[in-house]
């Protein structure tokens, strides 16, 4: 059973490469979930956090470039703000992870929770993706993508 899983209706900001994105995010909590219930978390834990710190470092900088080149983070200086802060924060936790693993900590289904629950919150919460998918869409006639 999938730990958390997509769902159009409730994570979709309507921009493809970021619904991309979150899925391939979504994925990889999926392997990390599957991999502690199967046992064989400690092969494969640390090769996924890495992949996980990586792939959000990736995202996060992605989504905040498209933030600042489509307006939002001058029309919405402080939610910019507050969402560079929320990045920022899964960031160092991820990165926390990876550390306890590589000195020997154990990680426990907890953790996996708190990424569930954030990615959750985060993506669907309305204070946040969904908040510049709908700047997006209301404000910008032909942002030009990369």
């Amino acid at each position: 059973m999938a730990l958390i899983e997509w769902d159009d209706d409730r994570y979709s900001t309507n921009i493809d490469r970021f619904d991309e994105q979150h899925q391939n995010l979504f994925e990889l909590l999926n392997d990390l979930h599957q991999a502690m219930e199967e046992g064989h978390a400690e092969e494969e834990l640390g090769d996924i956090l890495r992949e996980l710190e990586r792939y959000t470092e990736y995202h996060f900088g992605d989504e905040e470039e498209f933030m600042e080149d489509c307006g939002y983070s001058q029309d919405c200086a402080d939610c910019f703000h507050n969402h560079q802060e929320m990045h920022e924060n899964f960031a160092s936790k991820v990165t926390e992870l990876r550390q306890k693993h590589e000195d020997g900590e154990y990680i426990t289904m907890e953790v996996l929770e708190f990424a569930r629950d954030w990615l959750d919150s985060h993506i669907a919460g309305g204070d946040q993706d969904q908040n510049y998918s709908e700047y997006f869409q209301n404000e910008v006639d032909s942002y030009e993508f990369d």
